[in-house]
């Protein structure tokens, strides 16, 4: 009787739980979008709306010009490659041509792969070469130990 007792109690705690769990677990709301960078495990929220954190000196900058995924045009991200905690993007130059980078943004996933990469002198000014009619990701990052910087061109893939 006791041990029966138990088990319809044990029951009722059990379907309680099931019952209430579902209820609790809610999808997250991006607060801020994030770029993912699966080959070099890179995962960072940027900052388009707040010009105190859209820096490139903290953050991943979103340059001037941009459009996010959600528009037609170029989302433009740059980022150190040095040492500090800041360099976000240290190991960008393990990216190759084919590989996938994905924009979290208003709670929907972009993928894009990357097209080519190419190198500019570092004048403060770049060039971006692209096919304008396809939505665009360009990610800039200073090239170690040389007065150049890498760009790598990604289109959505769809």
């Amino acid at each position: 009787m006791i041990l029966s007792s138990l088990n319809k109690l044990y029951l009722a705690v059990c379907s309680i739980v099931i019952s209430i769990a579902p209820a609790t677990i809610e999808s997250p709301i991006l607060k801020y979008p994030i770029i993912e960078i699966p080959k070099i495990n890179l995962k960072q929220e940027f900052y388009p709306d707040d010009p105190n954190k859209n820096v490139v000196d903290k953050n991943i900058q979103v340059i001037d010009g941009s459009v996010m995924p959600n528009q037609k045009g170029n989302l433009i991200l740059a980022s150190h490659s040095g040492t500090s905690d800041i360099a976000y993007f240290k190991n960008l130059d393990k990216v190759g041509i084919n590989d996938i980078v994905y924009i979290y943004y208003k709670d929907k996933k972009y993928e894009y792969i990357i097209s080519h990469i190419y190198d500019v002198q570092k004048t403060g000014y770049v060039s971006i070469q692209r096919d304008k009619s396809k939505q665009t990701l360009t990610l800039i990052t200073c090239k170690k130990n040389t007065n150049k910087q890498t760009v790598y061109v990604g289109y959505l893939n769809t």
